[in-house]
């Protein structure tokens, strides 16, 4: 006698066929307040929220007025704080875990030390109380780009004057990751992970261009790509980032990565390996704000969702790249 398999069950197993994409995502949120656009006296707060299945994290930003171009004689400081919880996986309970001060501060050259961020790891389960902080360093808008980040700043413009004609607006903001470590979410299997590379704000075309690498808890992965600012379609005062990170396909990956356009949402299952995601940013109170010389106008309140999903590369580093554009909100939201 045949034995028919009941329909759920059929759904069941094609379900569990397909790959978790989901397990692989970090939702982000993040409100900008940004008062030191008409009075620099005033300091600007960045709310982030960050959320997988194991982890939920919620920062606050707190930082001196923005100086009105991409280098300042002073020093630029943002004060963090934040508390991290882990998911029960049994019942889906948040347990509270990490706790988060400091802050960062950009010399007058770009040197940024990672250290001056700590993170405090509550008691929990079996799991002893401990502390851990960030390490290493960021050049963030340094007056003198080191060489990788000059070598790729130069092969950005040289790849924009080749298809377009007419002024060239050269200016741009660069980051550089000197084994910048992101300690680990609380969660003892987890390392934290280390970034080591460059990223590049390009004002011709909008858009941030990425080589970076990182190690997370043994693995590394190294990432090449951009992340577009672009005008979200048919929708007034709304932006969004589409950002494409991929794996390269062997040992090499050519330049042409950096210039991969999304893929957007209809090829979501056949996208490359990597880090891809996007970041929609509903925005009100325009400012009129020189940047070197020319005047661009910024968002004053920001109001930003969006996800990052990775693809064969580990939800731990997933979710570390969403600490950085967290942390670093100024940088990639602010002025």
């Amino acid at each position: 006698m045949i034995k028919l398999i009941p329909p759920t069950a059929i759904a069941a197993i094609l379900l569990s066929a397909i790959p978790a994409f989901a397990n692989d995502t970090v939702n982000f949120t993040m409100t900008a307040s940004q008062p030191s656009l008409r009075d620099n006296s005033l300091k600007d707060t960045f709310a982030v929220g960050l959320s997988d299945p194991k982890v939920i994290t919620e920062f606050k930003l707190t930082c001196e007025g923005a100086q009105g171009g991409i280098i300042s004689s002073t020093d630029e400081t943002c004060a963090v704080t934040g508390n991290g919880a882990l998911i029960n996986p049994s019942n889906g309970q948040k347990l509270q875990r990490t706790q988060y001060s400091g802050g960062w501060i950009v010399k007058s050259d770009g040197f940024t030390d990672g250290a001056q961020m700590a993170v405090n790891y509550l008691a929990l389960g079996k799991v002893p109380a401990s502390s851990g902080r960030f390490s290493g360093s960021m050049m963030l808008k340094p007056e003198n780009p080191s060489t990788t980040a000059t070598l790729l700043r130069d092969s950005i413009l040289k790849k924009i004057k080749s298809t377009n004609t007419g002024l060239i607006d050269e200016r741009v903001d660069t980051i550089q990751f000197n084994n910048f470590t992101v300690p680990s979410a609380g969660l003892p299997s987890e390392k934290g992970c280390v970034w080591n590379g460059d990223m590049v704000y390009s004002y011709q075309t909008e858009s941030w261009f990425m080589d970076v690498s990182t190690k997370c808890s043994g693995k590394e992965y190294k990432l090449k790509g951009n992340m577009p600012f672009t005008e979200t379609p048919n929708v007034g005062n709304q932006h969004q980032y589409d950002l494409t990170l991929t794996l390269p396909s062997g040992d090499e990956s050519s330049d042409d990565a950096l210039f991969v356009k999304p893929t957007g949402d209809a090829d979501l299952f056949a996208a490359a390996d990597g880090i891809s995601g996007q970041i929609i940013m509903k925005e009100s109170a325009y400012v009129d704000v020189d940047t070197d010389g020319q005047t661009d106008k910024v968002a004053s309140q920001i109001e930003a969702t969006g996800s990052l999903t990775g693809q064969n590369v580990s939800l731990e580093a997933v979710r570390s790249l969403g600490v950085i554009i967290g942390v670093l909100s100024r940088t990639f939201f602010g002025a």
